[in-house]
């Protein structure tokens, strides 16, 4: 059986699952359900409840697991926000997009064949409205983000043709209060931000998006808020992602009320830094009670520098940071993770009160990790697990795995091929991902053998592949190959590097093969 063959197969089971429904289940068919995207940007799937922490508190989206597919070994196909973006939303790797940094250009580099997911699911005949980010930048998805009926709270591209209202209070709804301060309490500070973002406003007039002239004139001022930490000063409905939960909630009443199929993707942008939440959230996490970061740096063991960043960080703690503020910052990290739970609980709720729970398929992902101090390191942009690994939560109602916890490899570039088999879209081009619907299913059956991902350093390129057991990487550059092997069965942190070691040379030599050899050599048979 071919992989075309067999995806038809399992598209059908499905399909005839559903249409069975489960006792007391009005669940429609995957074809007349409604879609609802939730997005969030930097989450660690090492934050959350459902995925085994107990500090931090997350329980809208660990009582939406419980309904839903929990796969355990999701990962993205590179750390960094618009390589994966473009992947997981069009079905293509990396190698496919040419997309492996934030600053490469998408609607230039895409195949123009590709059509992404927006597009997709417009060929259905859905209703699309977009809040909040979906795509990296706007201006490199315009014919993309154009497929959307309406975009709210984001960045709009220029010449947008679709609706864009904004969020405002509804009459009798009382506004929310004023912020208490613009970026920080910290007079000194607050004043520096506030003269940055003046000189960087001042600076970006006349500026093409995407030149290098607009890319530094954001550098002062982000560098400098990147590094805020804690109270935001807004308050939770006034806070941008707080207006983007809400408008949601409300906007599925009203698709509600007209009857046709939609989408609806809500990205939110916490815990995206800097990290600060509204002050409630903060709260909840007292910096002296935060646990010490695992896999100290010093306990590393013939780790490349490549892999490392060569000990810098990007967006947060440019240099080294006191123990007082690595706690606050995981501390903080933690109020914005139970701020963006949150706000998906929102939506949910309003997806209960219009009567569309079991009439919309809801998928909770990220786009990739988010390093909190492990080998010394945060934010992502590297190829640890930390950074790859991402949470990823589908409700399918009536489907029979529903409730269970998939243990088998996924990808984030798996998204695509799902949503076209499941609501029988063709797609314009060979998809290089694998439909996750037979494991909503079955989430116990045999599926792929590892995930692939690559991440750019500078002028380096690493690719690795990971199984259920080791990780191995490659990095290819100025500095000369340099490989990577981890047994994260013994070294869960990946802190001792085998892959010089002659007692896993074998090892080496079969997970080089498979990663040379593709995704494409992952796949079971039954599904390759």
């Amino acid at each position: 059986m071919n992989r075309r063959e067999f995806l038809a197969g399992s598209a059908g089971a499905v399909l005839g699952a559903l249409a069975a429904g489960a006792p007391g289940c009005a669940a429609r068919s995957p074809g007349e359900m409604n879609l609802l995207l939730v997005t969030v940007e930097d989450w660690t799937a090492r934050a959350l409840g459902c995925y085994g922490n107990e500090v931090v508190k997350t329980p809208r989206v660990d009582a939406f697991a419980k309904g839903a597919v929990r796969f355990e070994r999701a990962y993205c196909q590179s750390p960094g926000c618009n390589p994966s973006r473009s992947s997981f939303l069009t079905g293509l790797r990396p190698e496919t997009t040419r997309i492996f940094g934030n600053r490469d250009p998408m609607d230039r580099l895409l195949p123009p064949e590709a059509l992404s997911l927006p597009e997709l699911v417009k060929t259905r005949g859905f209703r699309a409205v977009g809040i909040g980010k979906l795509f990296h930048e706007g201006f490199m998805a315009r014919r993309q983000l154009g497929a959307f009926d309406r975009l709210e709270l984001c960045d709009i591209p220029e010449g947008y043709a679709g609706v864009s209202t904004g969020y405002e209070p509804l009459p009798g709804e009382k506004p929310p209060p004023p912020r208490r301060f613009r970026f920080s309490p910290d007079p000194e500070l607050e004043r520096r931000l506030v003269a940055l973002e003046r000189e960087r406003d001042e600076a970006l007039r006349g500026t093409v998006p995407g030149s290098g002239e607009w890319q530094r004139a954001l550098i002062p001022f982000r560098q400098l808020q990147a590094e805020l930490l804690g109270d935001s000063g807004e308050s939770e409905e006034g806070s941008l992602d707080g207006r983007r939960a809400r408008l949601a909630a409300r906007l599925v009443g009203e698709l509600a009320r007209e009857g046709r199929p939609f989408f609806l993707s809500l990205g939110l942008s916490a815990p995206h830094t800097p990290l600060v939440a509204p002050r409630e959230y903060v709260d909840l996490y007292p910096p002296e009670a935060m646990p010490w970061p695992p896999a100290p740096r010093e306990l590393d063991r013939d780790i490349p520098p490549i892999a490392i960043r060569f000990g810098a960080n990007y967006d947060l703690f440019k240099s080294v940071p006191t123990p007082e503020l690595v706690r606050k910052a995981i501390a903080s990290y933690y109020a914005c993770v139970s701020f963006a739970d949150a706000q998906i609980g929102i939506v949910l709720d309003a997806l209960e009160a219009a009567g569309l729970a079991e009439s919309t398929a809801v998928v909770i992902l990220a786009d990739h990790g988010f390093h909190l101090g492990e080998h010394g390191l945060w934010s992502k942009v590297t190829l640890f697990e930390q950074a790859i690994r991402v949470p990823l939560l589908v409700r399918l109602p009536g489907a029979a795995g529903q409730g269970a916890t998939c243990r088998q490899i996924v990808e984030l570039v798996d998204l695509v091929p799902t949503v076209c088999d499941l609501w029988s879209i063709p797609a314009p081009q060979p998809l290089e991902g694998t439909s996750l619907a037979p494991l909503l299913q079955d989430p116990t059956r045999r599926w792929k053998r590892a995930a692939f991902a690559v991440c750019k350093q500078h002028a380096s390129l690493g690719r690795s592949v990971r199984t259920r057991r080791y990780r191995w990487s490659e990095w290819r550059g100025p500095h000369g190959p340099q490989p990577e092997l981890y047994d994260l069965q013994r070294d869960p942190f990946e802190q001792v590097n085998l892959a010089a070691d002659p007692a896993h040379q074998a090892v080496a030599r079969q997970l080089g093969s498979l990663l040379r050899a593709g995704w494409r050599a992952a796949l079971p048979a039954d599904v390759g």
